[in-house]
């Protein structure tokens, strides 16, 4: 969902000095280099490692959304102290949901880092069986479509891109994602981008923004003649107040808690700017309030609104804030109609169908692109030790041709002693771990060391993989060329 004030949604250029938000090919999908919690080599564990709990509109009502709420400075902390218990984590926190990705480096990190997240939400934070957990692919399946607008209360709004954009550059510079975190939101970015591009899943889809006028119209189907005040000056206000625009609203009044920004707001706009301050003074003379705000407490309070119930047109209040910006008692003073978050779904079902018959297509491109995140998350995560093997593999085949050259082998007997040594060489540490029980050899484990070595689940008469006995030959333990029974050196 759309950026409200008090929630951290990543880099929106909203008062709070957020960047702006960047959709579609504007995306940038190379992750800039950051300083990590810990080393840039990626475990071995790839998607397994990764799991997300949500908290949405799916799965709770406003009251726990807003309980849930986190204000920019408490989500910027969170991050801070993943960054101090060496956690990979990113908190994603839009209006309609709070998501903590988590990448287990260690044991016990998932619950550390979810720990954290709840002593950041407080002593009042939602019950556990409000939020939902994924694991490994589903829980990378469940980013692309957040980043699609799939999960969205408005199906398919651009504005999510953006905060997910955000989020990984916050967790990046915080110090909390990882070489596997890094890939994994860049690739829903990628995705989600897409989805829009080759599809209509973001035809004439609504943010709440531009939900927030309709409601409003009802009301007042004329807007030029009526006076709307727009209650701060950040992305989702600015919206409202350039669909106001677009819907000829005779007067337009901007303010916010930096009056310099409302001022400039204002001039861009061909509106008025006007200071809190003055927020009671002005509520008897306009027809609508949008307010979109982060704040501690409600700015707009029923005995505020006392004066209007001898008016005699309909104040429309209109609060896309989380925390609320508006006191929900509000809706009980006569004439005085209150929309909040949880009252879109209706303007938002009134143009989901159309919407909806692109789902089917988005989720062919899902399927796509998760195949190819799966294939590129292995890759990376076991091309470093592929390539450490391979180095590995082509030092000790050096080597050994040089001492055989020395020591003036040639044919045949160069060829047997230099594969000799490779092979004494190359199975040295793998007999050696086994030999210790360094490795736990359960059966499935047994399993995979065949597979890696494609033995075939053959095994020799003597009971050792391949006919021979790994390591008889080769290095000592201490890495030093040993004597092998052949007399080489």
């Amino acid at each position: 969902m759309h950026g409200v004030a008090g929630r951290s949604e990543g880099p929106q250029g909203d008062e709070r000095g957020r960047a702006p938000i960047l959709q579609g090919d504007q995306v940038a999908m190379t992750p800039t280099p950051r300083t990590l919690a810990h080393p840039t080599h990626p475990p071995v564990a790839g998607t397994d490692a990764l799991r997300v709990i949500s908290i949405s509109h799916r799965t709770a009502a406003i009251d726990e959304l807003e309980r849930m709420a986190l204000a920019r400075a408490a989500v910027s902390d969170l991050h801070a102290s993943f960054r101090v218990h060496g956690l990979e984590a990113a908190v994603l926190s839009t209006c309609n949901r709070t998501e903590l990705y988590s990448y287990a480096v260690r044991p016990g990190d998932h619950a550390r880092a979810e720990a954290l997240l709840m002593e950041a939400a407080g002593a009042f934070a939602p019950a556990r069986d409000h939020f939902t957990e994924a694991s490994g692919l589903a829980a990378a399946t469940h980013l692309f479509r957040v980043a699609a607008g799939l999960e969205s209360l408005v199906v398919g709004e651009a504005e999510v891109l953006g905060q997910v954009r955000g989020t990984i550059e916050i967790a990046e510079t915080a110090g909390t994602a990882g070489f596997f975190l890094s890939g994994l939101f860049r690739a829903a970015l990628r995705f989600g981008g897409r989805a829009r591009a080759e599809t209509g899943i973001g035809t004439g889809a609504l943010s709440v923004a531009s939900a927030a006028i309709r409601l409003l119209m009802r009301v007042h189907p004329d807007l030029s003649a009526c006076t709307v005040l727009v209650v701060g000056a950040g992305t989702t206000g600015l919206k409202a107040a350039r669909h106001l625009k677009a819907e000829r609203v005779g007067r337009l009044v901007l303010a916010n808690r930096t009056p310099e920004r409302a001022v400039q707001a204002a001039v861009e706009l061909g509106a008025e700017a006007v200071a809190l301050a003055d927020l009671p003074r002005l509520i008897d003379a306009i027809d609508a309030v949008v307010v979109a705000a982060q704040v501690d407490r409600p700015l707009v309070t029923p005995a505020m609104l006392a004066p209007r119930a001898e008016a005699q047109e309909p104040l429309v209040l209109i609060d896309v804030s989380l925390p609320r910006a508006i006191d929900p008692a509000c809706a009980q003073i006569p004439g005085v109609v209150l929309h909040d978050l949880s009252g879109l779904e209706e303007i938002v079902a009134h143009n989901r169908a159309g919407r909806e018959r692109e789902i089917p297509r988005v989720t062919e491109l899902l399927d796509h692109e998760l195949r190819l995140f799966e294939t590129q998350a292995r890759e990376s995560t076991v091309g470093p030790l592929v390539a450490e093997l391979r180095h590995r593999a082509e030092t000790i085949r050096r080597e050994e041709i040089e001492r055989a050259t020395v020591q003036g082998l040639t044919g045949d007997a160069l060829v047997d002693r230099v594969t000799r040594r490779i092979v004494d060489r190359l199975l040295l540490a793998p007999s050696q771990a086994l030999r210790r029980g360094d490795l736990a050899l359960d059966e499935q484990h047994a399993r995979y060391l065949r597979m890696v070595f494609g033995l075939g689940g053959d095994e020799s008469p003597h009971g050792h993989p391949g006919g021979s006995a790994p390591g008889h030959h080769g290095e000592s333990p201490h890495g030093h060329h040993g004597e092998s029974p052949h007399g080489h050196r």
